[in-house]
């Protein structure tokens, strides 16, 4: 005997089940629960956290972010809002089968974050975080403003978060696209007019067993020995590149060392209580 369609139900196996895929497709959308979410060309920060306390530092994280936003980019709300709306100006096609309606919600529910200057995105990998920024906002200039405020005041204001990394180049971790975006995060220091100064690597490798950081650290500090020196201890300028799974997230960072390698947990210690920094360099890991 064959298998029956349930009762009071006209509709076809076919249509069933593309209705099944298409309510898997929204529930995924609304609930990305351990999924990958990070995408080459993003912006944003890298932060370290407590383990099992990932959403809650993504929480303060966000809330940190969006109080300094606020005061370095005071316009960028009623911005990002102008754009919102113009983005929203198009009608929605009417008509179509299924598959047309999957597409229009799924387009209708990812544009809804766009509306945030900020946004979490898992890792899949305890105590790392991804926050997302808006194109309009500089990570790097975002951070050393929150950093030279803190401080300064000495005001912790998160409890879960530990090192907050600004991104602003996002890739893939084979080692062509990272030495790329390594050359686009310091192009300022490539420039044929960059006065020579100091700088240092910082490179972390986690869940990726097919690169090497003796392989990445020589390709990328290549160009920059060329004109700079490096410096373990006080560089002026450190590369961070942290590479997880399939990506890799690079950002450029001044007097890194004596921000505390940005970790706010121990951004207030004294510096007695600090253990010496491990400078980023061709042989150390940070």
């Amino acid at each position: 005997m064959g298998k029956r369609s349930p009762e009071g139900s006209g509709a076809k196996p076919t249509q069933q089940k593309r209705a099944k895929r298409f309510q898997y497709m929204k529930d995924r959308v609304r609930n990305p629960q351990n999924t990958f979410e990070i995408s080459p060309g993003m912006k944003g920060f890298f932060v370290t956290c407590t383990r099992g306390r990932e959403r809650k530092s993504a929480a303060e994280t966000i809330d940190l972010l969006e109080e300094y936003a606020a005061k370095l980019y005071p316009n960028l709300e009623a911005e990002i809002a102008a754009e919102s709306e113009a983005d929203g100006d198009a009608p929605p096609a009417d008509g179509g089968d299924i598959e047309d309606e999957i597409a229009r919600e799924l387009a209708e529910m990812k544009s809804s974050p766009k509306q945030k200057p900020f946004r979490y995105l898992q890792t899949t990998i305890d105590c790392l975080l991804y926050i997302k920024c808006h194109r309009k906002i500089d990570p790097e200039k975002l951070v050393q403003f929150i950093f030279a405020d803190l401080s300064e005041t000495k005001q912790r204001k998160t409890r879960f978060t530990g090192r907050l990394i600004p991104v602003k180049v996002t890739t893939t971790s084979k080692l062509d696209a990272i030495v790329k975006g390594a050359r686009q995060v310091a192009q300022e220091l490539l420039a044929d007019d960059a006065e020579p100064t100091t700088f240092a690597l910082v490179v972390n490798i986690r869940y990726c067993d097919d690169l090497k950081r003796d392989d990445v650290i020589p390709a990328v500090a290549a160009p920059l020995d060329v004109k700079h020196k490096v410096d373990l201890k006080n560089a002026r300028y450190t590369l961070v590149i942290e590479v997880f799974k399939s990506m890799a997230a690079i950002g450029l960072v001044e007097n890194y060392n004596a921000l505390r390698r940005l970790n706010l947990q121990t951004l207030f210690d004294e510096p007695s209580a600090q253990k010496p920094a491990e400078a980023a360099s061709p042989n150390t890991v940070d």
